[in-house]
């Protein structure tokens, strides 16, 4: 009877060795993924992810010992968990598969995310046994306030827990300042209304501020002026696109506020989509200008295009058409005739058909580049196979 391999893959969906120490994968062999091990415990001893590949390097060893012919193998996927992680994933595995050749595997994970993966490994080689890894936890806890703080400097946990607590407080305050705001409107003097604002304000507050920490609104912020005064001292010429971009954002505003004034025994709902109607063509046009900045500037830059800024702008560009379509039919079902229904029918058709046409270019792009580092890692292995 033939000798049977057997592969210990132990699987990293969101890619924490990745993005936490810069490593790509898959690791291949005891010593890599020691290493690996090693490398994620300096950076983050509290991931989970380090004792489950620990746990699967202890496995790998126990066959050993036993006689058995094994190999060890960890395979990572993106930080986009989804779509993109699993198909990084599926790379991964088919190019372990090849590479080992085993007849069997053993799985092993953390039970968090990675199981989302194990029906592609069934598809592709027979598993024998899956190990889940439990995390023990102290038998005391010095307190909740620590462990709260430190779920919530994890992005994903944050993100899961604060987005839905805050637009659940943003749309109650939305919907509670819409009717207060209403009746402000037709009695400015009413210091009853104003006083009643309080509550609604105070949600509208919490839920914004909720959703500015979970996905750091400030962070961003700051690095993003950072870059900016990085280039404008390095002469970057996004600089010009920059600065026209700002200013027909600017614009925008005045045209937008002079479309909501230009009739004050307008409703409150009418003027506002006259607002919205009047900053809609000239904030999308400066979205395109800044787009349109960032995709000469890379390609000055590397030499190359970079056609995820094309497929930013032909979305806004299609965002733009699709919002004009619905404050058009708006305006028209509240008896503002100012266009007919034949060019909002335009509007929304032409907004869906650039927004189609932008998800398969970004599809397709993401395909070919995505077989591109496919082919290129393949290489890499054929040129520097494992010693």
């Amino acid at each position: 009877m033939a000798a049977v391999k057997v592969l210990v893959l132990c699987v990293d969906r969101d890619d924490d060795f990745g993005s936490k120490t810069g490593l790509k994968g898959p690791f291949v062999g005891r010593q890599k993924n020691i290493e690996a091990a090693l490398a994620l415990g300096l950076k983050d001893p509290e991931d989970s992810d380090v004792n489950t590949l620990l746990a699967a390097i202890g496995i790998y060893e126990e066959m050993l010992k036993k006689g058995i012919d094994a190999e060890i193998a960890c395979i990572l996927g993106d930080v986009k968990v989804g779509y993109e992680s699993d198909l990084v994933l599926v790379n991964q595995l088919e190019a372990v598969i090849e590479q080992v050749k085993p007849d069997r595997a053993v799985l092993v994970s953390d039970g968090a995310e990675d199981e989302f993966i194990y029906p592609m490994v069934f598809s592709r080689v027979k598993v024998d046994s899956v190990r889940r890894v439990y995390i023990k936890q102290a038998p005391t806890v010095e307190s909740t306030y620590y462990t709260m703080v430190k779920m919530m400097k994890d992005d994903k946990i944050r993100k899961r827990i604060l987005t839905p607590v805050g637009l659940i407080f943003l749309v109650i305050g939305i919907f509670s300042l819409i009717p207060k705001f209403l009746a402000l409107a037709s009695d400015p003097d009413d210091l009853d209304v104003i006083a009643s604002l309080t509550w609604g304000m105070l949600s509208l507050v919490i839920g914004l501020y909720l959703l500015a920490y979970a996905y750091k609104v400030g962070e961003r912020t700051r690095s993003g002026v950072a870059r900016m005064v990085r280039a404008v001292r390095s002469g970057s010429q996004m600089i010009p696109f920059i600065i026209v971009s700002f200013i027909l954002f600017i614009i925008g505003l005045f045209l937008g506020a002079s479309y909501a004034n230009e009739d004050p025994n307008l409703d409150l709902t009418v003027r506002s989509l006259l607002f919205v109607e009047g900053v809609l063509w000239l904030w999308v046009f400066s979205i395109l200008t800044y787009e349109t900045g960032r995709f000469v500037s890379y390609y000055l830059s590397n030499g190359r295009y970079y056609w995820p800024h094309v497929v930013v702008g032909l979305t806004v560009l299609a965002s733009g058409f699709i919002i004009q379509g619905a404050v058009d039919s708006i305006l028209l079902f509240l008896k503002e005739y100012r266009v007919s229904t034949t060019v909002v029918v335009l509007e929304f058709l032409v907004g869906f058909l650039l927004l189609a046409f932008s998800a398969i270019m970004n599809v397709t792009l993401r395909n070919l580049s995505q077989s591109a580092q496919v082919v290129t890692e393949q290489k890499e292995m054929i040129e520097y196979p494992e010693a």
